[in-house]
């Protein structure tokens, strides 16, 4: 069990949060832009073990790669993290109408098609891109948003973190007790907002590929879309200069899958392989800083 922080450390956090979230709330977006890729490369620097890891990662992954060539992805995630948290900053404090010029929606017909279906939709997403931006934009676009995440360790910060959520209406469950509030929003039409792309402990999930190597995935995605004969939907945040944009695709129809394609090892690997083909055209845009291939006896383990 992590040990809990002092609350001394979380005044100290909270602190430079409140200090740095100021500044850059009143910045420009070239400067937050500027200054994201400097933070970036700094935290690449500073969190040495971080880059031995997404180095690791990398090179296991697309061996055919020089190490210059990893070197370049590595470095250019960083500076793309540090931009994108401090972008996230600096759209937490505008208008829902705002947030959504910033980062308009390709394809958003699938969502209202989904809708339609009456049975609720599951959105796909992953830890690439602008994931947060768009789930700002998701957030307000509509009310109807039940997505899961992690209670912060900081409880100043997570407190501030609700409260940016409460404006938008949206609902966020506890990942550790997240499957019924799931289920029953799917049973009401809503939409469950899952990033499916980190490891997960080997009884809470299956082996099955991701970027060509066996990963422990979550399987609850497939299995609740099978289950309320949801329509699975794919969005993407990509970062487009000072803004970005937001792409639905690819939905998965599972009412009109095969009893073949509904096993939830197959529908897993499914969304895996679509994940994965986003990840392998913009490899820069990935949390490669994770340890993705954690418990499978790979080399990023030791």
């Amino acid at each position: 069990m992590a040990r809990k922080k002092s609350r001394l450390l979380q005044h100290a956090e909270y602190a430079l949060y409140r200090l740095i979230a100021g500044a850059i709330r009143r910045a420009s977006d070239e400067t937050v832009l500027r200054w994201g890729s400097r933070f970036g490369a700094l935290a690449g620097k500073i969190l040495r073990g971080r880059d031995r890891l997404a180095m690791r990662n990398l090179r296991d992954t697309f061996p055919g790669k020089s190490e210059a060539e990893r070197r370049t992805i590595i470095d250019e995630c960083w500076r793309h993290f540090g931009r994108e948290i401090l972008g996230y900053i600096h759209l937490q404090s505008m208008a829902a109408d705002e947030v959504l010029e910033r980062c308009p929606l390709v394809n958003r017909h699938l969502l209202e098609d989904g809708f339609a279906a009456g049975h609720g939709l599951v959105l796909i997403s992953a830890h690439w891109g602008g994931w947060e931006v768009g789930g700002l934009a998701l957030m307000a676009l509509s009310h109807k948003v039940v997505t899961v995440a992690r209670v912060l360790d900081n409880e100043f910060l997570e407190r501030d973190l609700q409260r940016i959520r409460a404006k938008t209406g949206a609902t966020v469950v506890d990942r550790r007790a997240a499957a019924r509030p799931l289920m029953k929003a799917l049973a009401s039409n809503a939409m469950v907002v899952m990033l499916p792309d980190q490891a997960v402990i080997p009884r809470e999930g299956i082996l099955v590929p991701f970027l060509g190597r066996p990963a422990w995935t979550t399987h609850a995605p497939a299995r609740m879309a099978v289950r309320q004969h949801s329509r699975i939907v794919f969005a993407f945040c990509i970062p487009d200069g000072t803004r970005h944009r937001l792409e639905f695709e690819e939905a998965i129809h599972v009412d009109q899958l095969s009893e073949g394609e509904r096993d939830p090892v197959a529908l897993t690997k499914r969304i895996n392989d679509v994940i994965s083909a986003r990840i392998a055209a913009r490899p820069e845009l990935w949390l490669w800083m994770h340890d993705r291939w954690k418990g499978t006896g790979e080399a990023a383990d030791a």
